[in-house]
């Protein structure tokens, strides 16, 4: 009878010729796309982070110089990539200016450039209403948006936060439209040019040699 280092082997040996008899079958094991196997990178979510309560709707936005507020309009800096680095664990990023969605030792919510672990890591609770508390790496209690930034006068708590998919433009899209309509010669018969490229068109079914 073998020894098991004896089985060992030969079964080591088996998978060698497998795999080198079939390279690429290797490669074909599925994994879903938002499987926390996936490298860091490929788990980002862009989204707008929408909050309510009795008296304001808002969007989280996070401002170039760090500060966090409710916009009642979406805006770029209210664009977020939310990033699943654990299973329930998120990192919040701004999509425009980069910096990390982060909260001190009291829990207000802050934009900084640099990543904290201790500071930038949200534990994300999935509501039943579809909504999502972020809970503090600190306290454990759900962040809220700051009341007298929000216009509030009694702090009502904007903790519930809705993801939802991001419909603002880009700079670099509402530019290439802009630019686009500049180009258009409204005044001319042919505003796309499109007679100048007529002679490259034709129809397959007309060169058909029958």
């Amino acid at each position: 009878m073998p020894t098991w280092s004896a089985w060992s082997i030969m079964l080591f040996a088996v998978f060698f010729i497998f795999f080198t008899l079939f390279p690429t079958l290797h490669w074909c094991i599925y994994i879903p796309e938002q499987n926390v196997l996936l490298a860091f990178s490929t788990q980002v979510r862009k989204r707008l982070l929408y909050t309510e309560n009795r008296f304001h709707g808002l969007f989280l936005e996070m401002n170039p110089d760090g500060s966090v507020r409710g916009s009642p309009e979406q805006r770029q800096n209210c664009v977020l990539k939310l990033r699943s680095v654990k299973a329930g664990e998120t990192v919040i990023q701004s999509a425009a200016t980069s910096l990390y969605l982060c909260v001190d030792d009291e829990d207000n919510l802050k934009g900084q450039p640099l990543y904290s672990k201790g500071d930038c890591i949200f534990q994300e609770l999935l509501l039943e209403d579809g909504y999502s508390s972020f809970l503090s790496p600190h306290t454990r209690l759900p962040v809220s948006l700051p009341s007298k930034q929000s216009g509030q006068k009694h702090g009502a708590p904007l903790s519930r936060f809705l993801p939802i998919m991001n419909t603002v433009a880009e700079d670099s899209q509402i530019q290439e439209v802009k630019q686009y309509i500049q180009d258009l010669n409204l005044e001319y018969d042919d505003p796309l040019g499109m007679r100048h490229r007529s002679h490259t068109l034709s129809s397959p079914s007309l060169h058909t040699k029958k």
